[in-house]
């Protein structure tokens, strides 16, 4: 089907363009706000950097606190940095698939087998933050749950009707 390695792209497209859209959005009566996954990436480089260049020695930081106890606290940050990331990399890789379907005007069954299982985990990630947001969900969830049903049903159609490359008709 022509159409279905379109349908993978732009819901890659949409997955990456979550990444700058609240992902989680409070409304109460004592407080509103929002934030998205680039504010939290942000957010956690900044500590990184205060953890990196805190001293041990320096006023403010107690002496029970060891140059062990930062290098972990760095570590710990760097990783939730990884994770935050690692949300996004099934619309990056439904992207790059997508618009190499594009580029080269086929979309195959190898390509479908892996948007089906890139849109699967995708899928499952948007819906466990969703659940885990219950009520304060914000757009971004919601468009993570459109990128993994694209390419769900992207890599379907495609493993049903594969598209194959037009040979050209001798005249």
């Amino acid at each position: 089907m022509k159409a279905t390695k379109f349908i993978v792209l732009v819901g890659g497209i949409l997955g990456i363009l979550a990444f700058f859209l609240p992902m989680v959005s409070i409304h109460r009566a004592d407080f509103n706000g929002s934030v998205s996954a680039f504010q939290v990436i942000k957010g956690l480089s900044k500590a990184s950097e205060v953890v990196s260049s805190a001293n041990v020695n320096a006023a403010g930081i107690d002496s029970a606190v060891t140059s062990a106890d930062l290098a972990q606290a760095k570590e710990g940050i760097d990783s939730m940095k990884g994770i935050v990331a690692a949300i996004f990399v099934p619309a990056i890789l439904l992207t790059l698939i997508g618009g190499l379907a594009v580029k080269r005007k086929q979309f195959g069954r190898g390509a479908g087998a892996l948007t089906l299982i890139f849109g699967l985990i995708g899928l499952g990630i948007a819906t466990i933050l969703r659940s885990a947001a219950e009520g304060d969900a914000g757009i971004a969830l919601t468009l993570l749950l459109v990128t993994g049903l694209a390419g769900t049903v992207g890599g379907l159609l495609a493993l049903v009707k594969p598209e194959r490359l037009a040979k050209p008709v001798a005249a």
